[in-house]
């Protein structure tokens, strides 16, 4: 001890070097760390007790000071030093449970349950890379579509198929009666929408219970709350500067992006560990606006297709359904356009990175990652030049121009074909021909293609003409 506080002050004078030992772990540490650790937690859990009180296989440390361990981290340059005891995770898919309640802040009381829902790991498939001051509900979101959207569309068609004998029987009810004239076939036909909206609750469903199915390979994931005993000040101060070593075990970095990532250092920290020890792994930049704005659009294209029957079926005027298309489509629009050029303003803020900028409440931290990014990349400054340059191409350059994911498509079109079914089978009902329904079919076909490429124009519209950052 006396040692550390007579040694030279190295990187901007560190202001912990006569800090006396023990030291308690600082609500801003624990505000600041990945950001990924929240309030301060209660007093230690179990700290003096015997091995009974952890669950599995981890292991007590022996005894020492919580000062100690970050102190030695940074003496000995072991940033990225492995330490196998306490590599615990969690797969993917249980993360996502109960509605992602993992994700939310929790009473202090349930942080022991909450590390205990992990398992002793030899290594990550995936380290999940986000700040606290992002909502945990749009990070559920993102990882929920991202990863069972196909069971969202197995949940679809298997309602959509359930739903058309409804079709067929007479004693149900319809909602529209109407005149049909098509190609070899003219005559009154009835509409039902059992389809359309049985494939949304089939959808819906299925992401409900997507967390709860059977994988074949489930993904074992890195995650803070989970990943680190936080009922535990030792054990919770060893997982803190032991990130380094878990990224080093780590196959893949997602980064859960949003506007204030990039200005949190243990966040710039996660990203600069990994492609030290993982030069050749893969970073995947993971923009949260993507799923929010697909959610609105399946919540716009359902409010659109009853709008079409709605309003013949109560008589209302046509100049009405109109302008209610038109508000919705516009509140769309200005919805797009907002979330596209939240979009530029986060490239430009990684385009014009400054790690000086970067926030910290901690002065040992900021030297901790500071000492640590220096020994890697030479200097701050050649650090920030990469950030702002190589890695900003190869992360943001795909996101310059806004596309919607291939897979996603399937997903807006789900609503519109369930949408067309339901025409396509009044016409089967009423009798028509094959040729007339076969006519029909391409009909409606022509409609999904229509609306599918209307969407593709209005999004990238609204990329274009997004505001300036």
């Amino acid at each position: 001890q006396v040692f550390l506080c007579q040694r030279p002050r190295r990187y901007g004078a560190p202001a912990w070097n006569n800090q006396r030992f023990p030291m308690e772990i600082s609500p801003e540490l624990l505000a600041e760390v990945g950001i990924s650790f929240e309030e301060q937690s209660d007093p230690v859990e179990g700290a003096s007790s015997g091995p009974s009180e952890f669950s599995g296989s981890f292991m007590e440390p022996k005894p020492e000071s919580m000062g100690s361990i970050r102190e030695k981290k940074l003496i000995d340059m072991k940033h990225l030093e492995v330490e196998s005891d306490i590599i615990r995770g969690i797969s993917l898919q249980k993360t996502l449970r109960s509605f992602g309640a993992v994700w939310m802040k929790s009473h202090p009381g349930k942080r022991r349950e909450r590390w205990e829902r992990s398992i002793q790991v030899q290594r990550f498939d995936l380290f999940l890379s986000h700040t606290w001051l992002t909502n945990g509900r749009w990070k559920v979101l993102s990882l929920l579509l991202q990863s069972s959207w196909p069971i969202f569309l197995v949940g679809w068609i298997i309602a959509v198929l359930a739903a058309i004998p409804l079709h067929f029987m007479e004693d149900l009810p319809s909602v529209l009666s109407y005149t049909c004239t098509s190609f070899a076939y003219e005559g009154s036909c009835t509409l039902r929408v059992y389809t359309h909206y049985f494939g949304m609750m089939g959808g819906i469903l299925g992401l409900l219970l997507a967390p709860y199915i059977p994988s074949f390979r489930e993904k074992m994931c890195f995650l803070d709350v989970v990943s680190i005993h936080q009922a535990d000040q030792v054990y919770m101060q060893r997982g803190i500067y032991a990130i380094g070593g878990f990224l080093a075990v780590s196959a893949e970095l997602q980064i859960l992006w949003d506007r204030p990532y990039f200005d949190r250092l243990w966040c710039v920290f996660e990203l600069a560990a990994f492609r030290t020890c993982n030069p050749q792994g893969k970073i995947s930049l993971t923009p949260l606006f993507v799923e929010a704005c697909l959610v609105f659009g399946l919540v716009v294209l359902y409010a659109r297709t009853s709008l079409h029957w709605l309003f013949p079926a109560l008589n209302w005027p046509e100049e009405l359904s109109y302008a209610l298309h038109a508000v919705i489509i516009l509140h769309f629009l200005h919805y797009c356009r907002g979330i596209l050029h939240k979009k530029r303003q986060m490239i430009q803020d990684l385009r014009n990175f400054d790690l000086t900028r970067v926030q910290c409440s901690s002065s040992f931290d900021r030297d901790f990652i500071q000492a640590g990014i220096c020994k890697w990349y030479g200097s701050s400054e050649a650090f920030t030049i990469y950030v702002k340059g190589p890695l900003a191409d190869e992360l943001a350059e795909p996101f310059s121009r806004f596309r919607v994911p291939q897979p996603y498509w399937a997903v807006l079109a789900a609503p519109l074909i369930s949408f067309e079914l339901c025409w396509i089978l009044a016409i089967i009902n009423a009798g028509a021909s094959v040729q007339g329904v076969a006519w029909m079919c391409w009909i409606r076909t022509s409609h999904v293609l229509l609306e599918l490429t209307e969407i593709k124009f209005v999004v990238e519209a609204c990329d274009y003409f997004a505001e300036p950052s």
